[in-house]
């Protein structure tokens, strides 16, 4: 068995950057002779490991709507599955820097389209407001921006000191 590496996961992003669906999330990995189902999948999803799919309407009359899931998902799978590998819990996978940068792109995601709706808020605006709240809302996209990134960071240093701690207990062990 072997999971996807950089380069495969880059193409798969710049091919789904709409979205994927959990069918071809799992053909990918199936592919690669790894153990993985829809099950798992939305198992991953309820543990909030991986960020939840959108519906998205079908064109044309009784198609109904399919769920996309963000593509950064198969990125996430990829490194559920190598630390599973290497002996980690779901729960400790969680509150490490892999399941929380699920958390912190789901806030990436609901920011942006709050953002997007204050826009298209202030778009409807027909007085002389509307440039003082349209550089306003920049103003404060930019500060969410940077917010979000030094999440980011912090999340990757909790991952790291617990990895150094889980480490260290190891090495105890012995």
């Amino acid at each position: 068995m072997s999971l996807l590496n950089a380069a495969e996961i880059r193409q798969i992003e710049k091919d789904y950057r709409e979205g994927i669906s959990s069918g071809v999330v799992v053909d990918l990995f199936k592919a690669r002779g790894e153990r993985f189902s829809e099950a798992t999948l939305r198992k991953y999803v309820q543990l909030d490991l991986l960020p939840k799919s959108k519906r998205v309407g079908t064109r044309g009359r009784h198609k109904g709507s399919s769920g996309l899931y963000p593509v950064e998902i198969v990125r996430l799978i990829n490194e559920i599955k190598k630390a599973l590998e290497e002996g980690a819990t779901l729960e400790e996978i969680r509150n490490s820097d892999v399941g929380l940068t699920g958390e912190i792109q789901r806030l990436r995601r609901v920011s942006a389209h709050v953002l997007e709706r204050l826009n298209e808020a202030i778009e409807q605006k027909e007085d002389k407001t509307r440039g003082q709240l349209g550089r306003s809302l920049d103003k404060h996209r930019r500060s969410v921006d940077r917010q979000i990134e030094e999440l980011e960071e912090f999340a990757t240093r909790i991952g790291g000191a617990s990895n150094r701690l889980d480490q260290a207990f190891v090495i105890r062990e012995r």
